[in-house]
């Protein structure tokens, strides 16, 4: 195995353009979050902190649905930046809320139906990429 620019990964269409449309649909909720949120939440740059982290969840998601659309085994490695990435987000969610408080069922509704769900679709595309490139180097 020379050169991992050579081994191509398919991917379903639809996974493809998933990835890059969730990014997009996230820039607005990001601008929304650094003007809704305060900038002092028992941290300073409570704001900075939580858009930084939406900022990387946007770049993780684009570049993995454009490395999927091109088929690139370098996928692996933002696919499973992108789920970690989900998980951090619905831990801080989930845990920056007390349980019964206002923002708990939403955070909670969220990390089930949203981000969880798209970790463990991010894990299995890397999953799905590695069994590529072990099936590509065994053939050699």
């Amino acid at each position: 195995m020379n050169d991992l620019r050579q081994i191509r990964i398919a991917i379903p269409a639809w996974a493809t353009w998933l990835y890059v449309l969730i990014s997009i649909g996230l820039i607005p909720w990001t601008v929304y979050l650094s003007f809704a949120l305060p900038a002092h939440h028992l941290t300073r740059n409570w704001d900075i902190t939580w858009v930084g982290l939406d900022v990387a969840l946007i770049g993780s998601l684009f570049a993995t649905g454009i490395l999927a659309k091109l088929k690139s085994i370098y996928m692996v490695v933002t696919a499973v930046m992108t789920a970690t990435l989900f998980i951090t987000d619905a831990w801080f969610d989930i845990l920056s809320y007390h349980p019964g408080s206002h923002g708990f069922n939403e955070a909670l509704i969220m990390a089930v139906l949203g981000e969880i769900p798209m970790a463990v679709m991010s894990l299995m595309l890397a999953v799905h990429g590695l069994h590529k490139l072990h099936a590509k180097t065994e053939d050699k």
